[in-house]
């Protein structure tokens, strides 16, 4: 089923005059509304990259779902009135202030569509539109009774000239509330580009505050200007370039990720306490640790008697070894937000989402009193599925953490982390869309996603007929991976299993053909593909440096996408050509004791490379390039003596071990194929107990050298689940 159209009613996409395409340009758009307690009231709003909205000084969402080029997703939320501190009383009435503040963020990235910034946005009471969205030249709509429009001025607290958060993200976090919002700031606001308006078509977030559960240390903080040679330089922190899109290094108002190489502590207090309301002196800091990695907006209530400044800096895991080791830089992204606050008291929420287990608060200026600490989640609802008692605890954690894996990373499309990209990727959802039917009983988030790859005209930057590796996302570079197209696919036909969505599937099929189509130039004299174009990924192990001439693993994986799309369209020829595909793949590969990689081409002449890995092995049992009864010998090796306790130095030493994205998960899913659920059971705990105990959370690879929160590990809820029923 497709996303339905949606209309306002009489909202019009507005920004400020002449500012709309400007990078890192926050407005706050206010309506002064009477609310009556026994009406209902309803938000409906979309927004160009991201908005958060307030009630009063509740905050009450963030949006919206993330769509594709040309297309946005329209949020309707339920309002329920409040009173304000400085509410009328005594009169049955409460007036409050909606409060919407919205990024417009304009550069190329991951995480969102590079699109001229806007804000469409009505509440409605009794169904009956009172406040929304105009342009100032249509001031005479609020001369209606109980009508009005929203003002908007400019965020100026939010310093806009930053370093970019990461490559796959927009912009850091900095903020000075020592400026104040003066009359000038204001804008006028005037009509806005924006596409078609589409329903959300997935839940709404939960947004519930997650308490840390320790203060683990506490220390002196120094601070030293870094020497210009000195200061990192990298793919985010650079001058703009043609892929790249920032604000100039000579330019920016502040580089909190230089200001933080510039930061030093020595630990003093390394007693681990029950956290609470809490004094940090200037020059010092302390470390939170929350108990488990959760992924939303950082929130903190601050009382200050001189003008300060606070940084808190996250991350996943301790580095080093060390109580304070906080390396907001362990990703290559700049994970700390400061703020630079005047005498007072102060309710802190930084406006996009991080993720972490550990923050560490450090001050310089005046002393502060920290009198709590949240993170503001945003994830995928509650969700109560636990795994019984007949497990293990240790399997239960793990379970327990697959739930939250999916939830951090299934807000409103698959994310492969909600950290370093927040990006929609292909191959990861594959996986993830099995965990969402497993956990929910529904497909509606893997609906969104694989319908946004169907929404734009055409793809920019990538050659006709290719699917972006992630998405909604720019990819200004022109890379994409052939092989995580391919899964778009494979992905489809088992969508179309689980839901009998025959409509979105029929939409899809010009797209699929056009895949095909493009595929066809690489097939060479055997029907293989060779010699594959842009990033061609097996997985992160030593299989991906075996990509080139013919690589085996891409045309296994190949065979079952013609395969799956002549099934859905009843296409024998494509049936016939994967069913080739396979048998040829499988005899040119094959050593005699185990799948090579890859094939070289010398003159007219393919010529194996000789080597073999684990996750090549994998590949083909999965894909059914082999089974028990075709390579029994290897089976039982495959079976038996791979997995989490081979002992790479002294078992298949030859034999290139597999990683955590894709090999070992085809692994598990074929052992759980072909039912050796004891085998997936030993398995799952080799693999993933350390990360379940480490951060609550599965992570991208084996060990914690990149994200510690995976989209597609969440998966292993879906064996264990099935091991469960």
């Amino acid at each position: 089923m497709l996303s339905k159209y949606v209309k306002f009613d009489e909202a019009v996409p507005v920004w400020a005059e002449g500012r709309a395409e400007e990078m890192n340009l926050s407005l706050v758009f206010t309506a002064q509304v009477k609310f009556t307690a026994e009406k209902k009231y309803e938000l409906r709003i979309t927004a160009s990259t991201a908005y958060m909205t307030f009630c009063g000084n509740k905050m009450i969402a963030a949006g919206p779902a993330r769509c594709g080029h040309g297309f946005n997703r329209v949020d309707v939320l339920k309002i329920e009135p409040f009173a304000d501190e400085n509410a009328e009383t005594g009169t049955g009435r409460i007036i409050s202030e909606i409060k919407v503040i919205v990024a417009g963020y304009n550069v190329n990235s991951f995480a969102y569509i590079d699109m001229p910034s806007f804000l469409c946005a009505e509440l409605t009471e009794d169904g009956k539109v009172i406040a929304c969205t105009r342009p100032e030249t249509d001031a005479d709509w609020s001369g209606d009774a109980g009508k009005t429009t929203f003002s908007a001025r400019v965020y100026n607290e939010r310093i806009q000239k930053i370093q970019r958060y990461s490559f796959q993200r927009a912009f850091a976090e900095a903020y000075d509330f020592r400026r104040k919002a003066a009359g000038e700031d204001k804008v006028k606001l005037t009509d806005a580009k924006a596409g078609m308006f589409l329903e959300r078509g997935v839940p709404e977030a939960d947004f519930s505050p997650i308490l840390p559960k320790w203060i683990t240390c506490m220390g002196a903080a120094h601070y030293r200007e870094i020497p210009e040679q000195e200061r990192i330089r990298n793919r985010v922190i650079s001058d703009p370039r043609d892929n790249f899109k920032c604000y100039p290094l000579d330019e920016l108002e502040v580089c909190t990720l230089w200001e933080a190489q510039g930061i030093s502590t020595t630990l003093s207090e390394p007693g681990k306490q029950p956290f609470g309301p809490v004094t940090i002196r200037s020059g010092s800091f302390a470390v939170i640790d929350m108990g488990a990695e959760y992924t939303g907006m950082i929130g903190l209530d601050v009382d200050n008697d001189a003008e300060t400044t606070v940084y808190v800096m996250e991350s996943e895991i301790l580095t080093g070894g060390n109580p304070e080791g906080v390396d907001p830089h362990r990703l290559g992204d700049s994970d700390l937000v400061k703020w630079t606050l005047p005498a007072g008291s102060h309710k802190l929420l930084s406006f996009e989402p991080y993720s972490f287990r550990y923050a560490k608060i450090i001050v310089f200026g005046g002393d502060i009193r920290l009198g709590s600490f949240r993170i503001v989640r945003y994830s995928f609802g509650k969700i109560d599925k636990k795994l019984s008692d007949r497990f293990s605890p240790e399997m239960r954690k793990i379970f327990d953490a697959a739930v939250e894996t999916f939830r951090q990373n299934a807000v409103d499309i698959y994310m492969d982390c909600p950290s370093r990209e927040r990006a929609g990727w292909l191959c990861d959802s594959y996986f993830t869309a099995r965990t969402e039917r497993c956990l929910t009983g529904e497909s509606l988030i893997e609906r969104n996603f694989l319908e946004n790859f169907l929404l734009p005209e055409k793809f920019e930057n990538i050659p006709e007929g290719m699917l972006p590796m992630c998405y909604p996302s720019e990819h200004s570079e022109g890379t994409f991976i052939p092989s995580w197209a391919m899964f778009y696919v494979v992905e489809l036909r088992e969508y179309l299993e689980r839901t009998g969505d025959r409509e979105l599937v029929e939409k899809a099929k010009d797209r699929v053909y056009g895949l095909i189509k493009y595929f066809e130039r690489f097939l060479n004299e055997f029907g293989l593909l060779e010699k594959l174009e842009s990033w061609v990924f097996v997985e992160w192990s030593r299989a991906n440096q075996l990509v080139q001439d013919v690589n085996f693993p891409n045309n296994f994986l190949y065979a079952k996408v013609l395969k799956d799309a002549g099934e859905m369209y009843g296409d024998e020829k494509l049936i016939r050509q994967g069913e080739q595909l396979i048998r040829t793949a499988s005899a040119l590969s094959f050593t005699g004791s185990f799948f090579c990689d890859n094939a070289i081409r010398r003159g007219d002449k393919l010529v194996l490379s000789g080597e073999c890995t684990e996750c090549c092995q994998y590949y083909a049992f999965y894909f059914g390039a082999a089974d028990e009864t075709t390579h029994p010998e290897l089976f039982k090796i495959m079976v038996n003596d791979f997995g989490p306790g081979r002992d790479v130095n002294t078992v298949y030493p030859q034999i290139a071990p597999a990683n955590a994205f894709i090999g070992n998960y085809l692994r598990l899913d074929w052992l759980m194929r072909i039912g050796l659920t004891e085998k997936v059971k030993e398995n799952i705990l080799g693999y993933f107990y350390e990360m379940a105990r480490k951060t609550g959370t599965l992570w991208e690879l084996m060990d914690p050298v990149a994200s510690c929160n995976h989209g597609f590990a969440s998966h292993v809820a879906v064996w264990l689940s099935a091991m469960d029923e």
